[in-house]
């Protein structure tokens, strides 16, 4: 089926070679990562919708291959459409249906799934599309035409095709005209059609200015026209009559009317501003300056409310409500936005890795979600409108208002709660801001250095305490994060000769390591400031990332090379090769097992600390800027050239099984799909198809036991064998209080039968069942099975001097029923089932195997035994001597191994 599916598509588009690519690229996914989601975005250029259903509005916005949906109450995110295999050129909802234009398509969602598509023509891009009625029509770029379908019967009503000399940019359904529509052109004249019969029933004289927009008033016959040089007329277009006219700065890019009892009449420009105009004084009442940053491509009043929602290109909505004393001038009321250029770094922020903290060349800070869309928010830089709107007279937009762009911020979660937990660096400046997580604003502290050099990059102590800053100049300065006070300096002659360009502290806050564009890695001691040991690697080193956990030090080089140095031994352990272009960014795993890395040559690579070896790599469309690993390592998050969202990548090796081996050629770099806001959807993409490459090998089954030589551990949980041995007290802890009540008799002239509930037994059956019950007080002698199952297999193994079978059986009990089979034993026959018992331990022990479950089983044998063997010595000397034996040969082996290791050890530490 997928298969057929897939081809399909493939004729839909008549052979378009890119998305035979797309299709291709959809059962591709790398060893370790999957794409999973895309987070961050909200709405782009493309107009946004608004459908009523009963009392609740909702918006419709476009966010690339996808769209979403939210509820104007609370702006909160309701549904997202599954990807579309083309951007998305113009929606439409209606009804429960949203329709999505992608190139010559358009397809129809019922919610988030699809239900039906319309092809215009091979021709024919899609750039808008009106519903009214049964009819739905889609206005087509390239052939300068107008498709009709009825969307009940899903047929092909009519094509509308348009003159040289009109090319159509916007069209309207005027109220109360039956099956009538208005099209305004590029040359700025307009045209009434039928859209039955297909034919032109008016023409309108042009307005002197290509019509960018066309939207119904309140009143009927009357129509608003948006024209490219700001003008705004309002035309009655039964009479062909211009009523009146406005003019605004910049092209017309959207209009819409107030509804309830002021006459308020709003236009927006590709500016970023949204010009008010009262209609009952016709004049100019307000301008909302930078409302948006930048074009601004749609406007909408609620219906009979005063509230405005606004889109813009800048990647937000907003609703705005008038609530003024004059009703005139709007607030806003509530928001939802992501970054409007490409983010430059990202971090998880705390433990649970619920939130990322994300800076970007928009000049914001924000704090990102990866569980509810709601909770993500712009760490506030202060009123920057009114600081505009008090003190500046010339036109500035938000974003020039702001802290020049951030190039490297830190975080830290210890003391959240206390005072200000995060460090921003910016770009061309001697300051360091501090933030605060909790109230999502500013700090109060500026960390300046003391000659006057940039900041460079900067640090946050493991305790919260302190926080780290590195100059231009090679110096590294600390700072109380709670009163931003100067603590000391490292410096000297043994400073830095260039910048730094990375800084760390271990746990303990008894070292700070540094790195510098001059090629060295300098150990400072934190308490005296210090230096202790400088690391030289001839090359300038980029990036520093430090795994606290296991000591380890990951540098990056000009030279394209990632070295790992042990901070302890002080000595590069490891060096990975591979990447063609300057390296963006690294991040350890949380265990600090992997270095995941990503260059200029847009790749991202996966490089395995313990064997040296790259284990995954994977190409993507766009160059990544940062990456981040989760605390809990689930996912991995980057962010990309171009971008403005964050992109989420599942961790499949925790939740399925993945075979990693050495990467020796770069034939196998797989070119993967960014994931997309919709997600992981089941039907179109499956990602629980096995990599060809594990498919034709046989699966790897670990043995039992790598060698002879080893001892080694049963497989078993801990409470299987160590509940064995406290077996006594947890039965005590389980005793019952009381004993349990007798349930109430029955008058004694109704017969019952026995048990715990009881029942009454019929008058006809009374003689049988009396009967019965006295032929079951009599137990047959032969019906009593002597031996368990336990005590056959253990004989059964012992004459055949291989106990792994009785061993197996063994483990698939629990502590109790191992209690009650030990206690089953015969004493009978010179103590048999004892000496078998005892036989098969000392096997075992000499097999290595099974060390704690067999201790377990000797200790509780020996609780319950212990006097009877105390009493026949004769009897059990022969074996417990063997097993002693064993045990102790087995111990001054591992001993001597032990005690060597250690010596090697403590001869390379004191050699260092």
């Amino acid at each position: 089926m997928e298969i057929m599916e897939s081809t399909k598509k493939i004729k839909n588009f008549r052979g378009n070679v890119k998305e035979i690519d797309q299709l291709s690229k959809k059962k591709i996914q790398t060893r370790i990562f999957q794409p999973f989601r895309a987070i961050g975005y909200v709405t782009n250029e493309i107009p946004f919708d608004i459908q009523a259903r009963g009392q609740a509005f909702f918006i419709t916005t476009c966010v690339g291959n996808s769209f979403h949906v939210y509820d104007c109450a609370k702006l909160g995110l309701k549904c997202v459409g599954t990807k579309t295999d083309k951007p998305i050129t113009a929606l439409a909802s209606f009804g429960d249906f949203t329709y999505v234009a992608c190139s010559q398509e358009l397809i129809v969602y019922e919610k988030n799934r699809e239900n039906s598509r319309y092809f215009a023509g091979s021709r024919s891009n899609i750039f808008s599309i009106v519903i009214f009625g049964n009819w739905l029509m889609a206005l087509c770029e390239n052939d300068n035409q107008v498709i009709v379908w009825d969307h009940i019967t899903k047929e092909l009503e009519a094509e509308i095709p348009f003159d040289n000399d009109f090319t159509i940019t916007a069209m309207i359904h005027p109220s109360t005209y039956l099956n009538k529509v208005l099209v305004g052109s590029r040359e700025g004249t307009m045209q009434i059609w039928n859209v039955v019969s297909k034919k032109l029933k008016y023409s309108f004289p042009s307005f002197g200015s290509p019509i960018t927009f066309l939207t119904q008033s309140p009143v009927v016959d009357v129509v608003a026209v948006g024209l490219l040089d700001g003008r705004i007329i309002l035309h009655n277009i039964k009479l062909d009559e211009r009523l009146i006219s406005y003019k605004q700065e910049g092209r017309v890019t959207s209009i819409s009317f107030r509804t309830d009892e002021h006459h308020i009449m709003a236009s927006s420009n590709m500016y970023g501003d949204i010009a008010l105009w009262d209609l009952d004084k016709q004049k100019l009442s307000h301008i909302m300056k930078g409302a948006h940053e930048g074009l601004i491509p749609s406007i909408k009043f609620l219906n009979g409310q005063p509230i405005l929602v606004t889109s813009g290109a800048d990647n937000s909505v907003k609703e705005w409500i008038f609530d003024s004393m004059d009703g005139t001038e709007p607030r806003l009321l509530k928001s939802r936005s992501g970054h409007h250029a490409s983010p430059t770094q990202i971090q998880f922020y705390d433990s649970d890795g619920h939130f990322i903290l994300s800076a970007a060349r928009d000049r914001s800070l924000r704090a990102f979600s990866i569980v509810r869309d709601s909770q993500s928010v712009e760490l506030s830089q202060g009123s920057l409108a009114k600081k505009n709107k008090k003190f500046s007279t010339i036109r500035q937009s938000i974003d020039e208002l702001k802290l020049p762009q951030i190039i490297q911020f830190s975080a830290s979660e210890t003391k959240q709660k206390e005072w200000d937990n995060i460090v921003t660096c910016h770009i061309n400046d001697n300051g360091a801001r501090t933030w605060s997580f909790q109230s999502k604003v500013i700090g109060k502290h500026i960390f300046r250095t003391n000659d006057g050099s940039l900041v460079k990059t900067s640090n946050i102590s493991a305790c919260g305490n302190f926080g780290f800053i590195g100059t231009s100049s090679g110096t590294i300065e600390i700072f109380n994060m709670q009163s931003g006070i100067h603590r000391k300096t490292f410096a000297g002659n043994e400073k830095h000769v260039k910048a730094i360009s990375g800084l760390a502290g271990d746990s303990l806050n008894r070292i700070l390591i540094s790195s510098s564009l001059d090629g060295t890695i300098k150990i400072w001691d934190f308490n005296s400031a210090k230096l202790l040991h400088t690391i030289n690697v001839m090359s300038p080193i980029t990036i520093l990332r430090f795994h606290t956990m296991n000591d380890l030090l990951a540098i990056a080089n000009d030279d394209l090379g990632i070295r790992v140095i042990d901070v302890e031994t002080r000595k590069i352990v490891r060096e990975f090769w591979g990447h063609r272009n300057r390296i963006t960014d690294m991040t350890f795993s949380p265990d600090g097992r992997w270095i995941i890395s990503s260059s200029l040559d847009a790749t991202i690579r996966t490089w395995d600390l313990p064997t040296g070896h790259l284990i995954d790599v994977f190409e993507v469309d766009h160059v990544v800027t940062s990456l981040a690993f989760s605390p809990k390592g689930d996912f991995l998050a980057t962010t990309h050239v171009d971008l403005v969202g964050i992109y989420l990548w599942a961790n499949r090796t925790q939740f399925t099984n993945v075979t990693l081996r050495k990467i020796i050629d770069d034939d196998e770099i797989r070119s993967i799909g960014l994931p997309t806001t919709s997600g992981v959807d089941s039907d179109t993409e499956d990602f629980s198809v096995i990599d060809s490459e594990v498919t034709n090998k046989k699966s790897f089954e670990t043995p039992e036991q790598l060698t002879e030589q080893m001892i080694t551990l049963s497989s078993l949980p801990k409470s299987k064998w160590q509940n064995l041995l406290n077996l006594d007290t947890i039965k005590k802890r389980n005793k019952p209080k009381e004993p349990p009540k007798l349930s109430e008799k029955a008058p004694f002239f109704l017969p019952t039968l026995p048990g715990v509930d009881p029942k009454f037994v019929p008058v006809n059956n009374t003689f049988e069942t009396d009967k019965k019950m006295q032929n079951d007080k009599f137990i047959k002698f032969g019906d009593i099975e002597m031996e368990t199952k336990f005590i056959k297999i253990l004989k059964n193994n012992h004459s055949k001097g291989e106990f792994t079978e009785f061993f197996n059986f063994a483990k698939t009990l629990n502590p109790s029923a191992i209690d009650f089979e030990l206690r089953s034993f015969s004493l009978k026959n010179d103590f048999e089932d004892l000496k078998h018992f005892l036989d098969a331990i000392e096997s075992r022990i000499k097999s290595k195997k099974d060390f704690e479950l067999v201790q377990a089983y000797l200790n509780h044998f020996l609780k319950i035994y212990g006097d009877i063997i105390v009493n026949n010595p004769q009897n059990f000397k022969n074996y417990l001597e063997s097993i002693l034996n064993e045990h102790r040969k087995e111990w001054s082996r591992i001993e001597e191994l032990i005690h060597y290791n250690d010596c090697v050890l403590g001869f390379f530490r004191k050699r260092n």
